[in-house]
C-alpha cells in the first residue's frame, strides 16, 4: 500500500524526529511504501546569537533525516501549494506528535493536519495524534474541524484526554494507541548495540524550560549521591553542572542510555527513559499539558516517577534512585 504520512518532520526537536522515524520504520516493516508529505511548520523569528547556536543542530538532524527518513515528498512551501497538488495515495496518516494542537500549527495552517487539503472519498486516517493540552482550546475552529475528522475512516489518539476531546467536541470515537516511538524494541540500528561498560554515573537533565530552583535542586542531588550533573542542550552556564550543547541523535540517546538518572521535562526524553529501562523522574512541561506524561505513566503505573511540585523533587529522585 502507498501511504503518505503528515507530521512534524523537519523539527530541530530529538522527538519530533524520532516519531516520525518509528511509524515510518514500522510502516516499512509491515510493506507499504512511505513518503513524508514535505510541509513544514513557519519558523519564529529568533535573534542572531539563538539562529547561530542552532546551526550546529540544524546540520545534526538534516544528517540525520538523510540517513534515515531520506523519503520525502516534493517540498510544498505554502498550503496552496499543497491544495493544488495531486494526492494518489493510497491511504493518509496524520500524526504523532502534537499535529492537533493549534497552538503549534498555527504556525502553518491548523486545519491542514485535520486533511483539509484532501479530497473528499481519500482514505485518512490518525495515528496517535495528540491534542497537547487536557482540554480543546481552540473554539473559534471548533465546526470545521468537526466536520474534518468525521472524513476520517478511523482516528487515534495519544492521550486519554484526546479520546474525550473527540468524543466530548467533535462527537467522534477515538482509539488510543501509543506513541510511534514506543512500537519499536530497538533503536540499535541509530544508537548501536548496548555495552554495558559505557555505564556513566550522570544525572542527566533535559528541560526545554530554564529552572533555576529545580537546577539547583538537581546540582545538590547530584552532589549528595556522588553523580555528575549533566544538562543536555543548555545554551547557558548551569552551577554545579556539565553541558552537552550540540549532540547528534546517537549521541542524545545514548546520554539518555547510559545514565543513573534522568530528569526531564521532555516527553519523549521519558519515552525513552522507559524504552532503555533507565530510572527517570518526569517533571512539568508547562501549566495544563501534563497530560502526555501523567497519562502514559499511569497506564504504565508509574505515577510516582512524576514529580509536579519543585518543592518534592528531592525527595522523588530519593524515591526513584532506590526502587529495586
Amino acid at each position: 500500500m502507498k501511504i503518505s504520512l503528515l507530521t512534524f518532520s523537519k523539527e530541530s526537536n530529538f522527538g519530533a524526529n524520532l516519531q516520525c522515524y518509528a511509524l515510518c520504520h514500522t510502516l516499512k516493516e509491515m510493506g507499504h511504501d512511505v513518503d513524508v508529505i514535505d510541509i513544514q511548520l513557519h519558523k519564529k523569528a529568533a535573534s542572531w546569537h539563538d539562529a547561530l547556536l542552532q546551526l550546529p543542530m540544524k546540520r545534526y538532524f538534516h544528517l540525520f533525516r538523510q540517513k534515515y527518513l531520506n523519503f520525502f515528498t516534493r517540498k510544498f512551501k505554502t498550503v496552496a501549494d499543497l491544495q493544488s497538488a495531486e494526492h494518489k495515495s493510497d491511504l493518509y496518516i496524520v500524526g504523532s506528535d502534537q499535529v492537533w494542537n493549534p497552538a503549534i500549527t498555527r504556525q502553518l495552517d491548523p486545519l491542514v493536519y485535520f486533511f483539509s487539503f484532501l479530497p473528499d472519498g481519500v482514505r485518512r486516517i490518525s495515528y496517535a495524534a495528540s491534542f497537547g493540552t487536557e482540554s480543546w482550546q481552540s473554539s473559534v475552529l471548533t465546526e470545521e474541524v468537526k466536520m474534518l475528522l468525521h472524513k476520517f475512516n478511523a482516528v487515534s489518539v495519544r492521550e486519554q484526554t484526546g479520546v474525550t476531546i473527540c468524543q466530548d467536541t467533535f462527537g467522534i470515537d477515538a482509539r488510543l494507541v501509543v506513541d510511534p516511538t514506543l512500537l519499536l524494541t530497538s533503536y540499535d540500528e541509530i544508537c548501536g548495540k548496548y555495552n554495558p561498560q559505557r555505564e556513566t554515573n550522570e544525572l542527566v537533565y533535559f528541560t526545554f524550560i530554564r529552572n533555576q530552583a529545580e537546577q539547583s535542586i538537581i546540582a545538590e542531588f547530584a552532589r549528595a549521591n556522588n553523580l555528575q550533573a549533566m544538562a543536555l542542550r543548555s545554551n547557558r552556564p548551569i552551577p554545579g553542572f556539565k553541558r552537552r550543547i550540540f549532540l547528534t541523535v546517537p549521541e542524545w540517546l545514548n546520554s539518555i542510555r547510559y545514565a543513573k538518572l534522568v530528569v526531564t521535562n521532555s516527553f519523549h526524553c521519558m519515552v525513552f527513559c522507559i524504552i532503555f529501562h533507565k530510572k527517570f523522574v518526569a517533571v512539568p512541561a508547562k501549566a495544563g499539558r501534563t497530560t502526555r506524561q501523567v497519562g502514559l505513566l499511569e497506564q504504565l503505573g508509574l505515577s510516582d516517577h512524576f514529580c509536579k511540585d519543585t518543592n518534592d523533587l528531592y525527595s522523588t529522585m530519593e524515591h526513584v534512585v532506590n526502587i529495586q
